[in-house]
Formats: C-alpha cells, structure tokens, sequence
C-alpha cells in the first residue's frame, strides 16, 4: 500500500504554506496595519519625552529593556469636543501605569490606571487603553510607567473612541485565533506523546505552553478572562520553554551522540546556556525578558543550523523541517530585535505570536510526514511479515497449508465443522522400492488431485510424511469419502495401483471446548480405520 503523499507532493505542499506564511505577514505588516494607520484616521503620537524617575531633568531617548520607574511628560492639542482613548504604541508588556492629565490652568481632568499588574478593569478588551473626555483645548499628560522589564518601546498615543475601537478589532481577532491554534495544537502533541510514549511530542507541548503563558499575560487574555495578574508569566515560562524546544529539536531530528557527535555537542552547548539564562532571569529578574529573548535567538540558530547541516545529509525530516525553523528564524528574529512597530494597535507581541502559530503549523506538517513514512514502514513490514508467515505455514513439498496452518484453522471451525485425518498407505512402499523422488510425486499427485476435488468444500493439509487433515466448516463425512475414493482410483489409474488411504473424521460439537481433543478423536478413528483395512487385505490374501 502507498503512503499517503509521495515526498514530491509534501515538498508541494510544503511550498505553499511557506508561500501562504509570507503572503500573510506581507499583509499583515504592509496592507492591514498601514491601512489603520491612514492619515485621514490615524491616532496621533503625543508629543513629550521619557525621564527616569531618578533623573528627571534627562529626556531619555529610549527606555531600557531592563525596566524601572519613568515619567511621560507630554502635550495634548485638543481640537473637537468629545470622546478620546490614551493607549501605548508597539508593545503591551508593562506592569504598572498611572497617566495624569491637566489643562491649561494646571487642574487634573483625568487620573487613570492600569497595566498587567493592575487589578483595575480594562475599558477595552485585551487592550492597556484609557478612555476620557476632553473639551476643546491644550492639555498636558504624565505618565509614570513602572515595570521590571520591557519588549519594546511604549509610546503613548492618543485617539478617538470611535476610530479607536473599530482599530482593535484586528489585533483582538489575531490575539484570540492564534492562542486557540496554539492551545489546541498543545492538546495533540501533549496527546500524541502519551500515546506514542515519546518525549519529543512532550517537549513542543511545552514550548508551546510557554509561548501561551507569554502572549496570553502580554495582551491581556489572562488578566481580561481569568483575573490573572502575575506579571512575571510574560517572561518565566519562555526561560524553561527555550530549554524544551532543544530538547524538541534533538528528538525530531534524531540527533544522537553515536551518529552526529558535532550537533549533540552543539545540544549540550545550547542547554547548556539556556539552563544559565533562566537561572540568570531568575535571580535577576530585570534581566528575566532580556534573557528569554537571548534564548529564543539561541535556540532559532540552533534549530537553523541543525536543518541545514541535516539537510545536507539528505536527511528529509530535516528538510522538511528547515522550511519551518526558516520561517520562524525570520519572523522570530524581528520579533526579538523590534522596538517599534508599524502602525497602532498592532503589537511587537501580536508579531512573536504569528511566528510561533505559523512555526507549530508547519511543524504538524513535518509529523504527518514522519506519520507517512512510519506508515509505509508499517505496510512494507506487514507485507514481509505476511510472507514469511506465509512461508512459514505452507508445506514445502506440496505447496498446501501445514500442521502450524491447521492448528490456526481449528479454531475458526464452527459447531458444525468437521476435522479429517487422512494417512497415505504404501508411501514407504513407493519409497523403498522406487526412489524417494517417486513416493514425492505420489505426495503432490495425491495432494493436487484431492485439492482441486475438495475446493470450495473443505481444505487439505499436510502435517507431515503420508499424514494429511482436511477441515470443513459444514461436516459432510460421506462427500469427503466419495472425493478420497475418487482421487485413490486416480492415483491407481496413473501408476501408483497399490496406494490406498485411510481417513477419521471427527466433529467440533464433539468437544466445543477444545480443538486438541477434536483431533485426536479423528485420529484415533483414523488408526481404527487403517486397521480395518490391513484386516481386510490379509482376509483378501488367506
């Protein structure tokens, strides 16, 4: 049987998705997003500088990554009447906000709050937007931002609740799609691993439960759905996460010391500074983003390096899973080097998240071609099975099923099967007298002429030397004799007059419960009836 796609129809396959994966971030970063960005709609940047709360008299150009406590001191021009939202620019990963906005005399309009940390309810859904109402005129907006670590740069914006909340729908839609993908992508492989008993399965699972741990606390699921808000969930898991992925990647592609010493060393390696990072992150947990981030770029150019040398080796899982790891290496390596983004209400975030759904799409396509292969595999050694079984349950000589394919067949008999135990009389006659060749030909003579009358009726053994059995699932003991009487006068017609055979049947119903006894009782009425015939000749003779 074939497999279920031939390797050209996977490369196919395989090249338009990577195809598909490219359109789509094509139109996701310069069709959509741009879209909402047009001038005529576009919230606007708020003009200001960032100050460390320790420093405030120095503008900070951009906030580090590592985090701390910063102040937006910004401008607001306010030229309709109505309802407006403040949000941030290019990434949602904060803990703590607090925005103060003041008119022209100095009087706070509006003090709101948020972030992950914060337990205050989000007017938007999986969004950090604060909504106010402004009259007409000049306003100046503090933002006071504290948070251990960043992704990106949080620029704040300003727009109208209108624009604003026909902008998120998008980013909402990506955010919950990809996160359902993901969570049901980690059922079947955390199934697939149970079942099949394999850690590779079980470390993807993992992989891919960090990356749900990080996207569902960065764009708010986790804190919006289920009230989750440890901020640290955005960054730990990813520390463990990366060391799973290792993990994934050496058992997918096989990597064992024995047959590529160089890339379990370069395993070893990378494990081996992942494990420093997450105890880095840990105990410094400033670092803790800074450090996941490295290990997503250790584990991309591991991952990248290993599918290009397999590949090499005509390796084609590698192959096929290089086309996966090149797709991830590219958007995951803008995901972690990205510190602004196209358009609004699109995140850094939303980016790492479509990287690594499309990197766990393409890897199910990588399985199901393993699945493919294991299942030719399968086919191919059935098939081998089958003939030695074959082989082994068919008598040599005269080519009919033996006592090991009759041992199989009694039990399948009914209630009103029969067994027949035959004994082919003067064979060591023919043998002695003749050759050994000469009592063969009597053997398969007997066996061809007796098969061809008993076909579609019963079916003939050969247990070994001159036994023979016949089984029958409807018992006719008197047609079984009339067909010996018959192959006995062929065989006496064609050279061999003084052969005879002498036959027992005995009946399932005779003893249901066990076959053994069956066949005994048919050959014991076999040797009784054998008997009967010498007494028969020596009367004959006298």
């Amino acid at each position: 049987m074939m497999s279920w796609f031939s390797p050209q129809q996977l490369r196919t396959c395989f090249a338009c998705l990577a195809s598909y994966a490219g359109l789509l971030l094509s139109l996701f970063l310069f069709v959509i997003e741009p879209a909402n960005a047009s001038p005529e709609l576009t919230p606007s940047l708020i003009e200001g500088h960032w100050y460390a709360v320790h420093q405030p008299a120095m503008p900070i150009k951009s906030l580090p990554l590592t985090g701390g406590d910063f102040v937006f001191n910004g401008t607001l021009h306010i030229a309709t009447t109505g309802d407006y939202v403040i949000d941030f620019k290019n990434t949602s990963t904060f803990a703590m906000f607090r925005h103060k906005v003041l008119d022209s005399r100095n009087v706070v309009v509006a003090e709101l709050e948020g972030g992950i940390s914060s337990t205050e309810s989000n007017p938007f859904t999986l969004r950090h937007a604060r909504l106010l109402y402004l009259e007409a005129g000049n306003y100046t907006l503090v933002t006071s931002l504290k948070t251990p670590y960043l992704i990106a740069q949080p620029q704040p914006y300003l727009d109208s609740k209108a624009h604003y909340q026909q902008a998120i729908k998008f980013g909402n839609f990506i955010s919950l799609l990809c996160l359902g993908v993901l969570a049901g992508l980690m059922a079947y492989y955390v199934v697939l691993g149970l079942i099949r008993g394999q850690m590779v399965h079980g470390m993807y699972a993992l992989f891919i439960l960090g990356n749900l741990f990080l996207q569902g606390t960065s764009l708010l699921v986790f804190s919006d759905t289920f009230g989750i808000h440890y901020f640290y969930l955005s960054a730990l898991p990813i520390l463990f996460s990366n060391i799973a992925y290792v993990f994934f990647v050496k058992g997918l592609l096989n990597i064992r010391q024995q047959y590529n010493p160089k890339l379990y060393r370069w395993i070893q390696y990378a494990v081996a500074i992942l494990v420093l990072f997450a105890v880095w992150g840990i105990y410094s947990p400033h670092w803790m983003m800074e450090m996941a981030r490295y290990g997503v770029g250790v584990f991309l150019c591991l991952g990248l390096a290993c599918g290009i040398y397999l590949s090499s080796k005509k390796n084609m899982t590698a192959r096929y899973y290089l086309i996966a790891i090149l797709t991830f290496f590219v958007l995951g390596g803008l995901t972690i080097t990205a510190q602004n983004f196209t358009g609004y209400t699109l995140y850094v975030e939303h980016l790492g998240l479509v990287a690594v759904t499309v990197e766990a799409l393409l890897l199910s396509f990588v399985l199901s071609y393993q699945f493919s292969e294991l299942f030719k595999e399968k086919e191919q050694v059935l098939t081998a099975l089958g003939i030695s079984e074959a082989r082994v349950k068919t008598d040599k000589l005269t080519g009919l099923p033996n006592r090991m394919a009759l041992e199989a067949t009694i039990q399948e008999l009914p209630k009103s099967g029969s067994i027949t135990i035959l004994d082919l009389d003067r064979l060591k006659y023919y043998n002695d007298n003749f050759g050994h060749a000469y009592g063969d030909k009597l053997l398969c003579d007997f066996s061809r002429f007796l098969q061809a009358k008993l076909e579609g009726v019963a079916t003939l053994h050969r247990l070994g030397g001159d036994e023979f059995a016949i089984t029958a699932h409807n018992a006719d003991e008197a047609l079984i004799q009339t067909l010996l009487d018959e192959t006995v006068a062929h065989l006496r017609a064609n050279g061999f007059e003084l052969v005879g055979v002498s036959a027992g049947t005995a009946f399932i119903y005779e003893e249901m419960d066990n076959c053994g006894v069956v066949m005994h009782i048919a050959d014991l009425r076999m040797y009784e009836n054998k008997r009967a015939h010498k007494r028969a000749q020596n009367e004959q003779f006298y």
